[in-house]
């Protein structure tokens, strides 16, 4: 019969190897290129913050109405002239969304949607639509139904 000893045993030993042979790897290459490492690691710094500055300040938090969050079947709906698409981040703690600018969506194009949500900000209300594969559009500037050119 197998103890849970001698199950354990290879485990234990074969987990300070590995660590080991990882460490003087590491402190070869720290060693080799100390100069260049800095450079880059204090570039990539600079970038990372200006990225998060522009990201928090671009952001509209609303309030999520009530039963303001509604999935259906995808339906077709278009757009005639250019228009913002957003990211939406809902909080997990509280009824709220930030919308923040992703891209603009072409227009004179269908597109399929999926989710619609109802937020409010102050006592105006808004809704709006989830775009396949694309983000949130403001309803308004949506119309339902498949895009037909104009004669």
């Amino acid at each position: 019969m197998i103890t849970v000893a001698s199950l354990a045993l290879p485990l234990a030993l074969a987990a300070p190897f590995a660590v080991t042979s990882a460490l003087p790897a590491a402190n070869a290459a720290t060693t080799t290129t100390k100069a260049p490492a800095k450079k880059a690691a204090t570039t990539t710094t600079k970038k990372s913050a200006a990225t998060t500055k522009t990201t928090a300040t671009k952001g509209v938090t609303y309030t999520i109405a009530k039963n303001g969050v509604k999935n259906f079947k995808a339906q077709s709906y278009h757009i005639k002239a250019n228009v913002n698409v957003y990211k939406g981040f809902f909080y997990a703690d509280a009824g709220k969304v930030t919308f923040t600018k992703k891209g603009v969506l072409k227009g004179g194009v269908t597109y399929k949607v999926t989710r619609s949500v109802a937020v409010t900000k102050g006592s105006k209300t808004s809704t709006f639509l989830y775009v396949k594969g694309q983000g949130y559009v403001s309803a308004a500037q949506m119309t339902k139904g498949a895009y037909m050119q104009a004669d």
